[in-house]
């Protein structure tokens, strides 16, 4: 692996499990074994490294999810099942970043635009049962997926979390 790489990767597993805000840039330089010159020298601040995370993996994971077959929210549903259980710490960061007030207004604008990508492509999944009331359901089911979202990163039961995508599946097709 890359020193930047390692350095990515290390912020997002301690920005993911400690914070942002609790997290400094010498405690991921040291996770990375890497000095903290060389982390400077790869991202202005702390902020930055933040914003590349961002980029170079939540927005992947979302990317992934919302790469669904023959315009199904079961396609949709099932990408996000196994993007939850197979990057968890991503969408823990996602989670801590959504509710902590110190949260880079930059990182707030990327995850709140990824947020209207999504209900976008849910409510044009919807628009054929749902007609005007599309967009108002899909904002209702992303509430809910949210939910389910929080309690596995809370609680990770991979059966539980089943059992519940495959509700809404079943809900909705």
């Amino acid at each position: 692996m890359e020193k930047k790489e390692k350095i990515i990767v290390s912020a997002l597993h301690l920005f993911a499990k400690n914070g942002y805000t609790e997290t400094s840039v010498d405690t991921i330089a040291k996770h990375a074994n890497v000095s903290k010159g060389l982390t400077y020298s790869h991202f202005k601040n702390k902020e930055d490294l933040l914003r590349v995370v961002i980029e170079s993996t939540i927005t992947e994971m979302t990317a992934k999810m919302m790469q669904i077959e023959n315009h199904s929210i079961s396609s949709l549903l099932q990408n996000l099942k196994t993007s939850l259980i197979k990057d968890k710490d991503m969408v823990r960061l996602s989670i801590l970043l959504l509710i902590h007030p110190q949260t880079p207004a930059l990182v707030t604008t990327m995850l709140n635009k990824q947020k209207l990508e999504l209900i976008e492509l849910l409510s044009s999944l919807l628009e054929v049962n749902y007609k005007e009331k599309a967009r108002v359901e899909a904002e209702l089911l992303l509430a809910t997926i949210d939910g389910i979202t929080m309690d596995y990163v809370l609680n990770p039961d991979i059966e539980n979390l089943e059992n519940r995508i495959d509700y809404i599946i079943n809900r909705y097709e």
